[in-house]
């Protein structure tokens, strides 16, 4: 097994030594984290108990601010870990360095703050948020995990730009319509969240926010609706217009055209929608399926701010989508359907999966609303005939992603 999978499954791959979507590495080396707080006696305590870690992990850990601001400027690390509120350089000034200096880093929020204000101060420079007090199990997994994502891309240059949470660029006209609903009082969270659905982006980027520690929730979340309650109509319309702010910003950035974007938006939607059919009498395997969909191709779209490519970057998306959405905490079978849904083969596995799922959806969605960024993957019937989806199965879903794009396209308003 590759090293970059464990994050995923610890089951096998079939090998494949010309691609490029996952990196193969004989040795990996140990990687540097970094744990900032101003209170002495938490270090210490995060020394005593992560030092069965100092085998894999180069630990440095650092007493203020400042101090974790000069580990920053004079030494290099693979994760970052910092308290919120801190004197002189607080948690939210030390992660914007670090996303300055070291973009690559793994950006982690360990804080007593547990209020939504806090999470979305740091929702730009943070890729997740811990609670304090955080179980010495979860903080060393979710260490773990992150030293692993580390792993997945090969391209330190993709790794900088993954790094970087900002640059996804977001529809112009998603505030506003939030704006509209939230000041309709015949309107409710759900109206919110359908339009929240109809953007890629936001998707990912409430998902992110919603699975920050300060929820406190039994496990990862993966449904939109859900979500979306969590965290309230207002703090939805905040988050869309800091997203707006930050695209406009970057705008310059990205070489998606906005006709390009919007075919991209067309396609994730009717992939997403089509996948949430498929498990329509399971819904929290429809809420997965939906999500899959939706961020299958977001790594194009941070392709897009390089401002130099290369033929074989287009290959590594579906590994950079998987990677980002990784960092920010989303759920494992998710990921695992992000990060092979062009090639589910690859993963040896004898029963019909949501990589399966989504890559059918994919290609069928794909003859009629192509992807602007690629063609749609071919697909093997046999292979899904002996998955359990016969021939007949496929030809209806086929017919049903037209209606789906005629959805999607009414709720794009396109």
């Amino acid at each position: 097994m590759r090293p970059g999978t464990r994050i995923l499954q610890a089951r096998s791959l079939k090998p494949d030594p010309e691609s490029t979507t996952l990196p193969v590495a004989s040795d990996i080396r140990r990687q540097r984290v970094l744990f900032v707080d101003d209170e002495s006696a938490i270090l210490e305590g995060l020394r005593a108990v992560l030092r069965p870690q100092r085998r894999e992990w180069d630990m440095v850990f650092a007493l203020g601010g400042p101090a974790g601001q000069q580990e920053v400027e004079s030494s290099n690390f693979d994760v970052v870990v910092t308290d919120m509120r801190m004197p002189i350089v607080d948690g939210a000034a030390l992660l914007t360095r670090v996303k300055e200096l070291q973009p690559r880093a793994v950006r982690l929020v360990l804080s007593g703050q547990t209020d939504p204000q806090t999470a979305m101060k740091s929702v730009f420079t943070a890729h997740q948020f811990l609670a304090k007090p955080c179980d010495v199990e979860k903080l060393r997994s979710v260490v773990k995990r992150c030293c692993e994502l580390n792993e997945l891309l090969a391209a330190e240059e993709l790794k900088s730009l993954a790094g970087d949470v900002s640059l996804l660029p977001a529809a112009p006209s998603t505030y506003l319509s939030i704006s509209k609903v939230v000041g309709d009082p015949s309107s409710g969270i759900q109206d919110v969240a359908r339009i929240i659905e109809r953007e890629p982006t936001l998707c990912a980027k409430l998902l992110q926010v919603a699975n920050s520690a300060f929820f406190g929730l039994p496990r990862a979340v993966s449904s939109i609706s859900q979500a979306a309650t969590y965290l309230g109509a207002l703090a939805l319309r905040d988050l869309a217009l800091a997203m707006e702010t930050m695209a406009t910003a970057q705008g310059s950035s990205s070489a998606v055209s906005a006709t390009s974007y919007r075919a991209f938006q067309l396609n994730s939607l009717s992939v997403a929608l089509l996948g949430r059919r498929w498990y329509a009498s399971d819904r929290r395997k429809a809420d997965d399926a939906f999500v899959a969909g939706m961020l299958r191709d977001m790594g194009h779209l941070v392709l897009s701010t390089r401002k130099e490519r290369s033929a074989g970057d287009a290959a590594q998306h579906a590994a950079l989508s998987a990677y980002l959405l990784g960092l920010w905490g989303i759920p494992h079978a998710v990921l695992e359907a992000v990060a092979y849904h062009e090639d589910p083969a690859r993963v040896e596995h004898d029963a019909l999966e949501l990589m399966d799922v989504v890559h059918l959806c994919d290609a069928l969605v794909g003859e009629v609303s192509p992807s602007p960024f690629q063609p749609p993957p071919t697909l093997d019937e046999a292979r899904l005939g002996k998955l359990g989806v016969p021939a007949a199965r496929i030809l209806e879903l086929r017919a049903q992603a037209l209606g789906v794009l005629a959805e999607a396209r009414e709720m794009l308003g396109k």
